[in-house]
């Protein structure tokens, strides 16, 4: 049985795997945002896994349904949150010209191959098996367990074994792994102590508006919007709470799921006084007063995060307050490095405070040397990072068969 690494190999972005045995498996097909790149090309596919709806995982599905008729497995949220994402991708290439891999007949093909799993679930194919793993990443993401010609194949990318608000941690107990694919997103970094983490973040919201500031707190809609709110819930938030953009639909997702989160009472509480915004209109209106907003894009790149920081940006008592990891060559990176924001026409000095906190969906360091150690795999494929090669360097000077694959190599699993 072989791997062909197609993408997601040394960078983050494009994830794409293919098991080539009896069956051909293809581990994802994503995009890399920024660039709109694709990984490898796909000759043959008899079935795909989706392992969670981010686009840099499943961002580029639709075009292999131009070639291939084959059954898609994943959760419904996964395929909800996959269908919002990517309809979305359609939108901002066409305002960023970029290359049109897609269209909405390729979208509609994939949803009507959908194949829904859901946690603790098996299912036995004729050529292949699959456990389903709550992966812990954000809602109904998935770690599967796939086996393919007597090889025992687990998918860790990506993975987070620690509870947060909104979801329950990692728990994938297994034994006899011939190749672990798992990510290196933070393997050179531990994350900070989430309740402090949590505590800073709202001191910053609540000192924003106690001076009479606005609080703009760009989010990842899918990932971390619940999240936050369930965070500002906690602490008794007791002034207004706004909830904008794509944000809207991705908790509404989350919401419909209950058994896919942690604590669903907790969510639908936190999110019972939150008002949604709708329009320009109600924009204009609500940032006449303090108070938090939580909006898409996490990345400054569209959305009514833009909206926002174009009426705040000369208002030095509001805030713009990130929750998450800034991807090279967006506006929000580009904002923190520079402090001026540059998006389509728009160039901008900031006086707004700009915060950054670590809410990670993914393990750090020390998780993921942890979880290689329990599950003690005969191999182990290291990619999805920005430091792959170090990490199996580290595995290796630790007993383990590691490897960092470059994109379009192929892996034999003996």
């Amino acid at each position: 049985m072989k791997i062909e690494c197609l993408g997601g190999c040394r960078e983050v972005g494009r994830n794409a795997f293919l098991l080539n045995g009896k069956e051909k498996i293809l581990l994802d097909y994503g995009l890399i945002v920024e660039g709109n790149e694709i990984p490898g090309p796909v000759k043959k596919v008899d079935s795909i896994v989706l392992g969670h709806a981010h686009l840099d995982h499943c961002g580029s599905i639709p075009m292999l349904y131009r070639k291939f008729k084959v059954p898609i497995y994943s959760t419904i949220a996964t395929f909800d949150q996959a269908d919002m994402l990517l309809k979305d991708s359609l939108k901002i290439a066409r305002i960023k010209e970029f290359v049109k891999h897609f269209g909405q007949s390729d979208i509609d093909k994939m949803d009507k191959n959908q194949v829904r799993v859901t946690y603790g679930q098996r299912l036995e194919n004729e050529n292949f098996s699959m456990d389903i793993f709550d992966a812990g990443h954000i809602p109904g993401s998935i770690a599967p367990l796939i086996e393919i010609d007597n090889k025992n194949i687990l998918y860790a990318s990506d993975f987070n074994v620690n509870p947060t608000r909104l979801l329950n941690g990692a728990k994938i107990n297994v034994k006899n792994i011939d190749a672990l694919i798992i990510e290196s997103t933070y393997s050179n970094r531990n994350h900070p102590d989430r309740k402090e983490t949590e505590k800073k973040f709202f001191e910053t919201i609540e000192g924003t508006i106690a001076n009479g500031g606005v609080a703009v707190i760009p989010s990842f809609a899918v990932a971390r919007s619940a999240e936050i709110l369930m965070i500002l819930d906690s602490f008794k938030a007791d002034f207004p709470i706004y909830l904008d953009g794509m944000s809207k639909q991705a908790t509404q997702v989350a919401l419909n799921y209950p058994e896919l989160i942690r604590d669903p009472n907790a969510l639908r509480k936190a999110v019972e006084d939150v008002k949604m915004i709708y329009s320009n209109d109600e924009r204009r209106k609500i940032i006449k007063e303090p108070c938090a907003i939580v909006t898409s894009s996490g990345l400054l790149d569209g959305g009514p995060s833009v909206y926002y920081i174009k009426y705040l940006y000369n208002n030095i008592e509001s805030s713009i307050v990130f929750t998450g990891f800034l991807i090279p060559r967006t506006a929000g990176k580009y904002l923190v490095d520079t402090g001026r924001f540059v998006t389509e026409g728009i160039d901008l000095k900031i006086k707004m405070g700009i915060h950054l906190y670590d809410f990670s969906a993914h393990c750090g360091r020390d998780d993921l040397f942890d979880f290689v150690n329990k599950i003690k795999p005969k191999k182990v494929i290291c990619i999805h990072g920005d430091n792959c090669e170090r990490f199996a360097t580290e595995l290796k000077s630790r007993g383990f068969d590691a490897v960092a694959p470059k994109m379009g190599e192929v892996i034999d699993i003996d």
